[in-house]
């Protein structure tokens, strides 16, 4: 049997496990997780309620495969995408192509966002709420082939080479669609926030876009950005921080709450008797 390290979430939950006992624990820790994550991918919250439910439906018929190899909550993650992905259909409007990576660069804007404050007051709560409704409807937006490396990456925290090798795609083809797709998210973001005159650029339009580029890999890996804050211009600064924001936004509503009676069919359906008391309800996040 492996043993899962005690510093994570599911040390407790290993593969061996009974079923009957190791879904419900699952539910209880992750339930929120998967709930927010297809809500991202299908925009409704009854059909992110129907995924849950064939989520762990699934985990529990196919626990038995589990290894463990990857967290549960990565599992169970790649479980729920499988399942938006069976039940989706192209909605009307939804774009047949991405803009190119060239459409979508900063070259040639006039403004730069004034970022919202932390949300202590009503203006800056309001700002980022609008902002956090253009990014959630933007992910809807994207066509599947980059929606769904965005998702994995950024709201599972699935490393690059592990979303490529879970979509049977080359790093670098993931990499290019995770940039596309922050690039078009900044973009819905920056048609939300109040703009100010943009600065002219310090440095050639090269200079820029391996700056840029720097940045996205640094995005990639999950780690800060490897050029000192005294190097950057102004207007490369901004373009940064509109960058960090849109991303963090992806991850504002990462959990959303089941709703109650979710979790008795679920368990009723799997025909689980005894199963410990759900833990208590967290506050709502508040996002659209």
């Amino acid at each position: 049997m492996v043993v899962m390290d005690a510093s994570t979430p599911d040390a407790d939950v290993a593969p061996g496990t009974p079923r009957e006992t190791a879904i419900p624990l699952l539910y209880d820790r992750h339930a929120p997780m998967i709930r927010g994550l297809a809500w991202r991918m299908a925009g409704s919250e009854d059909e992110a309620d129907e995924i849950l439910q064939d989520t762990f439906l699934e985990a529990y018929k196919s626990w038995h495969n589990f290894e463990g190899r990857s967290k549960a909550s990565t599992w169970l993650g790649g479980i729920a995408i499988r399942q938006w992905k069976r039940r989706h259909r192209r909605r009307v409007g939804e774009p047949q192509r991405m803009p190119s990576i060239d459409d979508l660069l900063p070259f040639g804007e006039t403004t730069s966002s004034i970022l919202p404050g932390p949300g202590e007051t009503p203006l800056e709560e309001n700002i980022r709420r609008e902002a956090a409704t253009a990014v959630h409807r933007a992910i809807l937006e994207l066509p599947e082939d980059f929606r769904v490396p965005l998702v994995m990456k950024e709201m599972l925290e699935i490393p690059v080479n592990d979303v490529a090798e879970a979509l049977g795609l080359n790093p670098q083809t993931v990499k290019t669609r995770l940039h596309r797709a922050r690039l078009r998210i900044r973009e819905a973001l920056r048609s939300t926030l109040p703009q100010s005159p943009a600065v002219d650029p310090a440095y050639d339009r090269q200079t820029c876009v391996d700056l840029l580029q720097a940045k996205l890999e640094a995005q990639d890996a999950g780690r800060s950005f490897p050029v000192s804050d005294d190097f950057l211009c102004e207007r490369c600064s901004s373009v940064f921080q509109e960058l960090d924001l849109a991303v963090g936004m992806c991850r504002t509503c990462d959990t959303l709450a089941p709703r109650p009676e979710s979790r008795n069919r679920l368990f009723a359906e799997m025909g689980v008797q005894n199963a410990p008391e759900p833990p208590e309800p967290t506050e709502d996040c508040g996002c659209p």
